[in-house]
Order: C-alpha cells, then sequence, then structure tokens
C-alpha cells in the first residue's frame, strides 16, 4: 500500500455506538475483514462503496461493491463476476447514478481494466483495450467520470508518451478512451495515489507521492502540474470551486498538515488553522461552501467542518471511525466504516446533523464552474449544479476596480449554464457573481 493509511492502523480503537449526528448503515462483504473504502455519494438516495482488502489479515480482496437506493437504510453487496479474485482486485470506483457505475481494476498477469455496469450492477463488461495499463509498472489508481459520458482514469507512470502518468479520458461513456497527450512529469520517482482525486465542475486534481499536485480544466484531456506542494505525499485534496481548495497530510497526534490554493491549484501555500481537523478523508459539501473532514482511530476519529476555508475546523462528534468521505449534498454525506480490532460489521456512516446546511453557508453557494479560464478570447462557459441555485437569478459581471462590466437576469430552474462573453474586454481578472434565492456563487475569471 502507498503509504498511509497503513500509519493510522496501529492506533486504532473500537468505534462506539454512532453519535446523533451519524447514522450507522451496517453491510458486510463475503470477506468479512474487507472494508467500504471508497463510499461514492450520488445523490440523496443513491450511493455505492466497494470492498478493500487494506485491513485483511490475509490480503483477502473480493471482487465486490455495494449499493443503496433508498438513502442507506438498505444496502446490497453485488459480486462483479469476470473479475478474477486470485490476481485482480477493484481499485476505485465512480456512480453517476442508481444504474451507471465503472470500477477499475488491479491485475498481476495481465492489463488491468476499467469495468462498467448499466443495470445497477446486476452485470458489467469490461471497457478498457488491452493496451491500456499493460506495462509492468502501469496500474490505475483512480477513476471518476463527471457524468455519464465524460470520465477519466489516471495510473503511474509506464514509460511512455513521454515518461507522464497513464491518463485516459473519454466522452462517450468509456466506449472508448484517448490517451491524454503530454502529461508534464513530476517530481524524480513519482507515482499515484489511491486517495479520491477532488472535482469541481470540468476540474479535476489528483497528487502523487512527491507532494505534487495534477490538475486539468477539460475533464482529463490536458494536464498541468504543480510541483513540491510539501516534502511529504499528498493525500487529501478537495476544491469548493474551482480556484478554492485544501490539501492535508495525515500527522501524529492530530497534528495535521494544511494548504490551501486560490488560483485553481496553480499555487498552495501552508495555512495555519485551529480546531479539530481530521486526516483520513477530506470533501467539500456542494450547495454550502463548507469543507467537512473524518478520522479513524486514536486522537484521529471523528468528523468536523470548516465554513472559512479551512482556518477554524468545528467538532461535528471525536469518537467514531470513518474511511474516505463524499458529499453529494448537504444531506447526502456518506463515509465508510470500519469496527475495529474485530474489523466485522463494517459498512457506512451517514451524516443526519444539521450542522452542514447552516442559514450561514446557504447564503454562500459556491456550486458553480467557469470554463475555460484562463480564456484566450474571452468567451465562458458558466454553469451550476441544479441543486445549487433556483427561481430568478443574476449574473453580475464586475472588473478589477469593482466596476459592474455586465449584467444578466435568468431563471435559474430553468437552465443550468450561461454563454459569457467578454471579448470586448480588457485583458485581467474580472469577479463572476451568481445569485438566487437559494444563494451566491463567486467566481473569478480571467481573459488574457
Amino acid at each position: 500500500m502507498k503509504k498511509n493509511l497503513q500509519f493510522v492502523v496501529a492506533g486504532l480503537l473500537l468505534a462506539t455506538s454512532a453519535q446523533a449526528q451519524w447514522v450507522r448503515q451496517p453491510f458486510t462483504f463475503t470477506e468479512p475483514d474487507n472494508i467500504p473504502l471508497y463510499v461514492d455519494a450520488v445523490d440523496n438516495n443513491t450511493a455505492w462503496s466497494l470492498a478493500n482488502g487494506l485491513f485483511s489479515a490475509n490480503s483477502n480482496s473480493v471482487n465486490e461493491v455495494a449499493r443503496t437506493f433508498d438513502g442507506g437504510q438498505n444496502w446490497t453487496v453485488l459480486a462483479i463476476a469476470d473479475i478474477d479474485i486470485s490476481d485482480e482486485t477493484i481499485q476505485s470506483l465512480s456512480a453517476v447514478s442508481a444504474t451507471t457505475a465503472w470500477v477499475a481494476t488491479l491485475r498481476g498477469s495481465a492489463a488491468c481494466r476499467v469495468f462498467k455496469t448499466t443495470n445497477a450492477g446486476a452485470t458489467w463488461t469490461v471497457q478498457s483495450t488491452s493496451d491500456m495499463f499493460s506495462q509492468p509498472d502501469s496500474w490505475p489508481n483512480t477513476i471518476h467520470f463527471f457524468n455519464a459520458n465524460e470520465g477519466v482514469v489516471m495510473g503511474d507512470p509506464d514509460g511512455r508518451n513521454g515518461g507522464g502518468m497513464e491518463i485516459y479520458y473519454t466522452a462517450n461513456g468509456g466506449t472508448t478512451w484517448a490517451r491524454a497527450l503530454n502529461v508534464p512529469v513530476g517530481s524524480a520517482d513519482e507515482y499515484g495515489d489511491f486517495y479520491p482525486p477532488a472535482t469541481v465542475g470540468n476540474s479535476i486534481w489528483f497528487p502523487n507521492n512527491r507532494g505534487d499536485i495534477f490538475y486539468s480544466r477539460d475533464k482529463g484531456k490536458t494536464w498541468g502540474v504543480t510541483k513540491r506542494v510539501a516534502a511529504d505525499p499528498i493525500e487529501n485534496i478537495a476544491f469548493r470551486d474551482e480556484l478554492n481548495g485544501l490539501a492535508t497530510i495525515a500527522g501524529a497526534n492530530g497534528k495535521h498538515q494544511l494548504f490551501r490554493s486560490v488560483d485553481g491549484g496553480l499555487s498552495w501555500a501552508a495555512q495555519t488553522y485551529s480546531g479539530p481537523l481530521h486526516s483520513v478523508g477530506l470533501d467539500n459539501v456542494p450547495g454550502t461552501g463548507n469543507y467537512i473532514s473524518v478520522g479513524l482511530g486514536g486522537t484521529d476519529a471523528g468528523s468536523s467542518y470548516s465554513r472559512d476555508n479551512g482556518l477554524t475546523w468545528v467538532s461535528i462528534e471525536n469518537n467514531l471511525n470513518h474511511l474516505f468521505v463524499d458529499a453529494a449534498s448537504p444531506t447526502a454525506v456518506w463515509s465508510g466504516t470500519v469496527n475495529v480490532p474485530s474489523l466485522e460489521g463494517a459498512g457506512a456512516n451517514k451524516l443526519t446533523s444539521t450542522v452542514l446546511p447552516t442559514t450561514q453557508a446557504a447564503t454562500l453557494v459556491l456550486g458553480a464552474s467557469l470554463s475555460p479560464n484562463p480564456s484566450s478570447t474571452g468567451q465562458f462557459r458558466v454553469q451550476w449544479p441544479a441543486a445549487a441555485h433556483a427561481g430568478p437569478a443574476t449574473l453580475t459581471v464586475f472588473d478589477a476596480l469593482g466596476r459592474q462590466v455586465q449584467r444578466h437576469a435568468l431563471d435559474a430552474s430553468r437552465t443550468a449554464e450561461l454563454r459569457l462573453d467578454l471579448s470586448q474586454e480588457k485583458a485581467g481578472i474580472y469577479q463572476v457573481r451568481l445569485a438566487s434565492g437559494t444563494g451566491v456563487s463567486h467566481l473569478r475569471a480571467q481573459v488574457r
């Protein structure tokens, strides 16, 4: 295992009964000591998870996923029949609906693979080609789909394509894949990691093991990298919009490292914080502007949230064990969970507290995205999730001096995007504000 969850295994404590803020949703894989490391939240009713043998005494991983269609009241565990459990394990999962999901697998004797289901996991079809992840030192780390058609799968350097990471993207749901060209080479001796990528709008970010962070603004087609954000491997990354993001590195006794970006990941700075930041999972909570962090074991057990870009962390609870966390909305937040040291009775935690969708957070709805950014033509596409804005809305653009240069009235309930034309404006930075009765999204557009 490439670092870092192994670090906490020695300090794990038996989880107590769930606090009022979280509801325990138990389910068990065929191998009871397999854990639901990933839980991919789709909406209030739908979430998927995968079996992972991270804590298995015999390193046994089963070829299974779990999913719920009723908010977690019931979970169904399903096997992916065509995975060879003697030589292949599920590495990563991405779901976009109750019926459609993908997994990427690791395989020892042949090319690693991508599987897709369109019937809620009843059957799975191989979508990858024999040339993908086929080299001796090549395997996929994470997979993510932005919607039913557009997705990306990211792997380690394979010695081809100029020496960069092996990354493929698709625009037709995985029917065909194209390799991302000219992926920049990170720091020496790099490889990727299994932590979930961060995504907002068309943008995606993921770390390598050398303290570098890679980013794409166009759903995985082209890539940049910010090198040596930290001296140690970056673990969790989350962005609340296409500019503002956080990254963490686990430390001993709850003293974790936190980094912040305000320019979409082009640069990062160490961030001093107060309160209980946790190190195992980090995510933004769409529609609120909040971040949520979770941990497990010893001083890192529990969960917390931040409303001020990571400066202050407020405890939700401090004695539950959590694995990776994923939030689809303030009322659709799940984390994997595990009872230790028995490692039995695993399942999911679902957040039921109303601590996240507060009045303060509701006035700051950071769910919109803007692309391409920067733009050499001055043409931008502004998009927002339907849940973030509703009813009459106003999009206003201000220049660097705060002067209004454009104003557009629209009905956010009838459309989810707008073409913004700043081609007649001077090169520079512009503030874009989308306001509705639900809240406000703040974006920054750069015209070159």
